[in-house]
C-alpha cells in the first residue's frame, strides 16, 4: 500500500518536534519558539497542499497554536504519571501531539477546500489574515511564557523574547505570502491554458476536415440525384450550423435554448447522413430553456455518439438530451461497430475543464456496457 506524502510530512514533523524538545532539554534551553515556528510551518504546508486560501490558513494557524499549548500540556501531564525522566516525557509528549495536529489539520483543511472548491481565488492572497493570526500567536505565546515561566528578569528577557519572535513571524510570513501568490498565480496559468485549449478545439470543429468532408459528399448525392431542393435545404442548415459556431468562439456560456437550436440543426445534418437507424429524442422543458451551458457541449456528445457507434437500421442508435434536475442529460444505447474508431478524449475532456474552471462543478459519465450517459450541469 502506497502511504501518502502527507503522512511522512507530518510524520516528519513529529520527529523534528521531538528532536529538538529533546536537543533543548540537554542544552537547557527553553524550547517554545522553535516548537511554535515548527507548528506553524506544519500548518502552512499542510494548507499549501488542500489549497485553502489565506483566511482559512489564518485561523488554522491560530486554532492550532492554541491546541498545541492544551495538548502538549495535557500529554505531558499524561506521560508524567509513566515516565520518571524530563528526557522522555517532553519529547514524547511533543511527538504524540504534534501527530495529533498534523492530522486534524489536514483533515479540516480538506474539509474546507471540499466545500469552497469555486471560492474567488483572490481570497488566497488574504496577507492581512496571516498576518492578524501571527500577531495574536505572538501576543498570546509571549504571555503565557512570561505568566508562567519563572527566573525571567523583566524588560530585557521579554525583549528579547519579543526580537526572537518577530524574526520568526516575519519569516514565516514571508515564506507563507511568496508560496500563495505562486499558487494563485499557477492557477490562473492553468485556467488560461484551459480556455486556451477548448478555444482552439472550438476552432477545429469550424473547420474539422471529417465533418466537412461527409457534408460535402452528401451535397454531392443530393445533387447527383437531381434534388435541388433538398440541396439547397440541406446548405441552408449546413451555414447555420457553422454561423452558430463563428457565432459563439468567445463566448463562454451559451442559453440553453440557443445551444438546442443549434443541435436541432446539427441533427438534421444527421438524418440526411443516416436516413435510417439514427433515433434523437429531446424532452427539455420551457423552464429549463433560459439556463446556461458551456457552447457546443450537447452537440458534442452527439457526434461522439455516431462517432463510436453504429448506425443500422436493424439495431437504431437511439440518443436521449433531457433535463433531470439541475443538469441536461445526455445518454446514448451501445452499439458497437466492426472496428473501433480512434479516439483521444480530448472533446469530453475540454468539456469538463470548462466547467470546473467556470463553475467548478463536475460532469458525470456513467458508463457501461448497455448505454452511455453524460450529465452536463446547468448554470
Amino acid at each position: 500500500m502506497k502511504i501518502s506524502k502527507d503522512f511522512w510530512i507530518i510524520l516528519g514533523f513529529a520527529l523534528l518536534h521531538a528532536a529538538v524538545a529533546l536537543g533543548c532539554r540537554l542544552a537547557d534551553l527553553a524550547d517554545e519558539m522553535m516548537l511554535t515556528l515548527l507548528t506553524m510551518l506544519l500548518v502552512v504546508i499542510l494548507c499549501l497542499r488542500c489549497r485553502v486560501d489565506g483566511k482559512m490558513m489564518s485561523i488554522s494557524v491560530v486554532a492550532v497554536n492554541v491546541l498545541g499549548v492544551l495538548l502538549g500540556r495535557g500529554t505531558a501531564l499524561l506521560f508524567d504519571a509513566l515516565f520518571d525522566s524530563p528526557l522522555v516525557i517532553y519529547p514524547l509528549s511533543t511527538f504524540v501531539s504534534t501527530l495529533v495536529i498534523g492530522w486534524v489539520t489536514l483533515w479540516a483543511a480538506r474539509r474546507y477546500a471540499g466545500r469552497h472548491a469555486a471560492d474567488d481565488p483572490e481570497r488566497i492572497n488574504s496577507l492581512k489574515w496571516l498576518l492578524i493570526a501571527f500577531g495574536v500567536i505572538l501576543v498570546t505565546r509571549l504571555a503565557i511564557i512570561l505568566f508562567f515561566s519563572e527566573g525571567l528578569e523583566g524588560r530585557n528577557t521579554a525583549v528579547s523574547i519579543l526580537l526572537d519572535y518577530s524574526m520568526t513571524i516575519a519569516v514565516v510570513v514571508v515564506l507563507a505570502a511568496y508560496a500563495l501568490r505562486l499558487q494563485s498565480r499557477a492557477k490562473a496559468a492553468a485556467e488560461e491554458a484551459a480556455l486556451a485549449q477548448f478555444r482552439y478545439h472550438k476552432l477545429k470543429q469550424q473547420v474539422n476536415p471529417h465533418f466537412l468532408f461527409n457534408s460535402l459528399n452528401i451535397l454531392d448525392c443530393l445533387i447527383q440525384e437531381q434534388t435541388p431542393q433538398e440541396a439547397s435545404r440541406y446548405t441552408h442548415k449546413l451555414a447555420e450550423v457553422y454561423r452558430y459556431l463563428i457565432k459563439n468562439e468567445d463566448e463562454t456560456t451559451v442559453r440553453l435554448r440557443d445551444e438546442m437550436g443549434f443541435v436541432a440543426q446539427y441533427v438534421d445534418l444527421l438524418k440526411v447522413r443516416f436516413p435510417e437507424g439514427l433515433e434523437v429524442d429531446v424532452d427539455i422543458p420551457e423552464s429549463a430553456m433560459s439556463r446556461s451551458v458551456v457552447p457546443c457541449c450537447v452537440q458534442l456528445l452527439l457526434e461522439n455518439a455516431t462517432k463510436h457507434n453504429a448506425v443500422r437500421p436493424d439495431k437504431p442508435l437511439r440518443i436521449s438530451v433531457r433535463v433531470e434536475g439541475d443538469g441536461v442529460v445526455v445518454s446514448n444505447n451501445r452499439v458497437p461497430r466492426l472496428t473501433r474508431p480512434a479516439s483521444t478524449g480530448l472533446g469530453l475532456q475540454y468539456i469538463r475543464q470548462q466547467y470546473h474552471d467556470l463553475s467548478g462543478k463536475r460532469i458525470t459519465v456513467l458508463d457501461d456496457e448497455q448505454s452511455y450517459t453524460v450529465i452536463l450541469p446547468l448554470l
